[in-house]
């Protein structure tokens, strides 16, 4: 079996047991810095704070640090970026926030710590890459990655109710350092154990940091399939999951008429399609002349799909529907990592990596906002024609990239 081939070599599996515990830790420290940020504070502004610490520097650093990818020993960089992520709690732990010290330095660590996100998501792409040469084993592998995500993000309520059993405080934050910690061990681990024959980390000891940054911005300006692929990215990302996002609550209590079970029911649908169809892909054998093109057309299918979730009234029809858009979109997800993979140079993958991160980063909080403004429009009634609006956008996008670029690239 594919997967089983996989999962026996020795590196990617210490890698892949990091990424899962990464998605875990992630989760767990999401829930409690929230939960920090209003209970201790009272106040959603301390919430944006705390998210903005964390999410502004990955949007504006990352295709910036992504070059210390190029310059440096990448796991090494991971296993420091995990650290970091840990001095968060380690410092909470120790530290009650009784003064405007200690909050700005918790803001500060915030800030370091979502200035690793880059590194730490570059980094596993580039390192799957390291240790598979042929497309066809990273697509397992990244088949792999996208269900182990979608796995943590189901058990994301499981998790929840984790956090409450365990109590808020020190033993929360107790729990997601050691989560850290253990990570940035794998990771020492692995470098330890692997040392990719292709790579030489002095090769670009010539070439400067700010020289390197320019590279990677002229391979994507250069290559018009790249451009086509993380433009798609950009508006997929901010239209469709970050709309549904917003959409999927307001539709549930204004146009179902339902409550909290039946969007609790609805949040997970898509994340289940999405592996089941991640395992099915990752079986596939696909031509590389396909990878592109399969990126393109299953997400103008998924604009297809979200432009009837906002007109059919019956919840299970829409459970279906999101399960049949997970299963859909599950292809684009492997395929768009694999041909960054095949695309990215030697010389300068890793700021074209975080590059590529950056720009969805940045995608979904413009979709947050954007959807926020629409979905307030009349109280809810307009939401039926935002899916509407948001699908079909895509549905043009995506015949627009594959008659003018992908089609004339033969």
């Amino acid at each position: 079996m594919n997967y089983i081939r996989i999962l026996k070599n020795k590196v990617f599996r210490q890698l892949f047991t990091s990424i899962i515990l990464t998605n875990l830790a992630n989760s767990i420290s999401s829930i409690s810095l929230i939960w920090i940020a209003y209970n201790k504070f009272n106040s959603p502004v301390v919430i944006a704070i705390v998210l903005g610490a964390l999410q502004l520097p990955n949007i504006i650093l990352g295709p910036f640090l992504g070059g210390l990818l190029d310059k440096f020993n990448k796991i090494k960089l991971m296993t420091f970026a995990n650290i970091v992520n840990a001095s968060v709690f380690l410092f909470l732990i120790f530290n009650p926030l009784a003064s405007r010290i200690d909050i700005s330095v918790f803001i500060l660590l915030l800030v370091l710590s979502g200035s690793m996100k880059p590194l730490l998501v570059g980094g596993d792409s580039m390192v799957i890459q390291d240790i598979f040469e042929s497309n066809g084993e990273r697509m397992i592998a990244n088949a792999l990655v996208i269900m182990s995500f979608d796995t943590t993000y189901i058990f994301g309520s499981l998790l929840s109710g984790l956090i409450l059993a365990l109590g808020y405080g020190v033993k929360v934050y107790a729990l997601v350092a050691i989560l850290y910690i253990f990570i940035a061990v794998i990771f020492f681990r692995i470098n330890i154990i692997f040392t990719p024959k292709h790579i030489s980390y002095d090769k670009n000891k010539d070439v400067s940091y700010v020289n390197n940054t320019k590279s990677a911005f002229k391979t994507i300006f250069k290559n018009k399939q790249l451009i086509a692929v993380l433009s798609m990215d950009f508006f997929w990302n901010m239209l469709l999951w970050a709309g549904l996002t917003v959409l999927l609550p307001v539709l549930v209590k204004t146009v179902l008429n339902s409550g909290s079970e039946q969007y609790g029911l609805l949040e997970s649908m898509t994340s289940i399609g999405i592996i089941i169809g991640s395992f099915f892909v990752g079986k596939i054998k696909l031509k590389e002349d396909w990878l592109i093109k399969s990126v393109v057309i299953t997400i103008g299918i998924h604009g297809l799909l979200f432009s009837f979730i906002g007109l059919i009234k019956n919840i299970w029809l829409i459970c279906i529907l999101l399960i049949l858009i997970g299963f859909i979109v599950s292809p684009a997800l492997i395929y768009k990592t694999t041909f960054y993979q095949k695309a990215f140079d030697e010389e300068s993958k890793g700021a074209l990596f975080t590059i590529a991160g950056s720009m969805t980063s940045s995608s979904y909080p413009l979709g947050i906002m954007v959807t926020s403004i629409l979905a307030t429009f009349r109280n809810g009634i307009a939401i039926p024609y935002v899916f509407l609006f948001y699908g079909l956008i895509i549905v043009i996008l995506s015949i627009i990239v594959y008659r003018n670029v992908l089609l004339k690239s033969k």
